[in-house]
């Protein structure tokens, strides 16, 4: 790609990050959340599932810091994931040296054993130790050593928030119709609180926003700019390239009117006793101290877990916004010619700013319409009794 080509390209970039922050800061005001901590979630997320999958995996996801970011079931990294990280390079409080001094020699192999066997549903602490002993030919009287330490450090806090962590009960098995069974980790987000929260929820009328006259300031708080992971106007879903079309419609101003029958905010965090909020405290509070952070685990340090902006654990998600029941009207303010309006109409099958489809169901309807003035208008509709997320707050972690 041309120097030309990419200049141009990252001017549509910035003019799409601009309506994104735009229509964020707008929805952040008109819904009372704080622009400090609301993320804007574009892609389309349902609920996905009337089971709790959905509701499950997005909880799960670690935030960016950006104010918009387009969210899809594959492209979330995981805080379940993450957190079992972090135990895996933390030492058990009262003798932190137990294990590695029992197995002497031995200690570096069964770190890295940990690290490239991830624990599964079910695994107990013990219970993989003895399997990396049979796997490593560790000799009997070395074995014997190290199954007295971890007896011994069973009782420490770390020991529990592991075997909690690797216990079946940590997680919820989803059959899928015609696919293998899906599991994830629990959260207190469910299907159930979604729709007593929705119930419950506010009204927004008469939504009048205009690009052309809505702030793109963003909260310093947000470093890493105003959006994340998407940058299109007009998106396809397989083969087909909107650039010149893409290319119009920044250079021109959006508006969005219509109404939300209902939104509100579904408090979310990890659900059951699969994680443990003293074990995450203690290592985020205890930088540099090598009692508590294993120094034979490198790769997991204070900084890579908990230093801000990029540390895996610095950020979690804290609430969801859920919406239902609106009927929403885009329109693009560009001049299209009847060519142009067809080419959007048929190929833009991944959705057209801001409502993008992610992978998954998508339960809105969309309708396009090429009006009188050449400016083209897309109405979306969500049915009553369907929810959609269309945001997070976002938490930090303490330290």
């Amino acid at each position: 790609m041309s120097q030309a080509i990419l200049e141009k390209q990252n001017l549509v970039d910035e003019e799409v990050q601009n309506l994104g922050a735009s229509w964020r800061n707008f929805l952040s005001q008109q819904m009372g959340l704080n622009p400090k901590t609301f993320q804007l979630a574009i892609g389309g997320l349902g609920l996905q599932t009337s089971d709790n999958l959905g509701l499950f995996l997005m909880s799960d996801g670690l935030p960016p810091s950006s104010a918009v970011k387009y969210y899809s079931p594959d492209n979330t990294n995981s805080r379940a994931s993450a957190y079992g990280m972090l135990l895996n390079g933390l030492l058990p409080e009262g003798d932190p040296n137990g294990i590695q001094n029992a197995l002497g020699n031995n200690y570096t192999s069964w770190i890295e054993w940990q690290q490239a066997n991830p624990p599964v549903a079910g695994d107990t602490y013990l219970g993989r130790f003895k399997q990396w002993g049979l796997e490593a030919g560790i000799d009997p009287g070395t074995l014997v050593r190290g199954e007295a330490a971890i007896l011994q450090s069973e009782n420490s806090s770390l020991i529990k928030a592991l075997n909690n962590y690797m216990s079946k009960d940590a997680q919820q098995t989803f059959a899928q119709p015609g696919q293998p069974s899906v599991s994830a980790y629990i959260y207190t987000a469910t299907s159930d609180n979604a729709i007593r929260a929705i119930n419950a929820g506010q009204s927004l009328n008469n939504i009048n926003f205009d690009s052309s006259t809505e702030s793109s300031k963003i909260d310093k708080v947000f470093i890493d700019g105003s959006a994340s992971g998407f940058y299109s106007i007009f998106s396809a879903a397989g083969s087909g390239s909107f650039e010149k079309l893409n290319k119009k419609a920044s250079e021109s101003k959006f508006t969005i009117t219509g109404r939300i029958g209902k939104f509100a905010t579904l408090v979310t965090g990890p659900g059951g006793n699969w994680y443990s909020s003293a074990e995450v405290n203690r290592a985020a509070t205890g930088k540099d101290d090598n009692t508590i952070w294993n120094p034979n685990t490198p790769s997991i340090t204070w900084g890579s877990m908990f230093e801000q902006p990029e540390g895996q654990l610095c950020r979690f998600m804290q609430n969801l916004v859920l919406v239902s029941d609106y009927d929403i009207t885009v329109t693009s303010h560009a001049s299209y010619t009847k060519e142009e309006y067809q080419e959007i109409k048929t190929k833009a099958s991944a959705g057209v700013w801001p409502f993008f489809k992610s992978s998954g169901s998508f339960n809105s309807i969309s309708e396009f319409k090429h009006n009188e003035n050449s400016t083209l208008s897309i109405n979306h509709k969500l049915n009553k009794g369907l929810i959609q997320i269309w945001g997070i707050n976002i938490g930090n972690q303490s330290i």
